[in-house]
């Protein structure tokens, strides 16, 4: 029996906030989720003005990577990134109509509007505020060629 490709998430998409917070998530971001996640994606601050939206198999996977033992919640500095990273996660359910609610904490955090833009990250997606995105594309410093040599380089340094 073949097994199902796993479709990365791609591409950018435009998208709204409704007044209730609820925002419908691109239905080729839907298609990319594994069985595994269930429909349930994670959402956590970005480094930027984004929100990261990891599906939940894949959030879980990393955590699961980076726990050396099981003491490791005793330290200090897992408990601040712990508070920073899983403090202010949520898990959200996408619904029968393909959208999930934003919390209003991560809507004020990165200062999202109405209208917003999902970008793919080949493993998940984030959530910018449309004019954030703007801007963020107008600072880029690399041309697509760049981009490319910079991938090539990376897959070199791993061999």
């Amino acid at each position: 029996m073949p097994t199902k490709i796993r479709l990365p998430f791609l591409s950018t998409y435009s998208g709204s906030v409704d007044d209730k917070g609820r925002l419908s998530i691109p239905a080729d971001y839907r298609n990319a989720l594994s069985p595994e996640s269930e429909r349930h994606i994670v959402l956590s601050f970005g480094n930027s003005n984004f929100i990261n939206a990891f599906p939940l198999d894949f959030f879980n996977a990393i955590w699961e990577s980076g726990e050396s033992d099981n003491t490791e919640f005793a330290s200090m500095s897992s408990l601040e990134r712990d508070t920073l990273l899983l403090g202010e996660s949520v898990v959200r359910t996408i619904d029968g109509q393909g959208r999930i609610t934003l919390p209003q904490n991560l809507i004020k955090q990165v200062n999202m509007k109405r209208e917003v833009i999902f970008m793919g990250r080949r493993t998940h997606f984030t959530i910018w505020d449309a004019e954030a995105f703007a801007e963020h594309r107008r600072q880029l410093q690399i041309t697509a060629g760049d981009a490319w040599q910079r991938l090539i380089d990376s897959k070199g340094k791993k061999s």
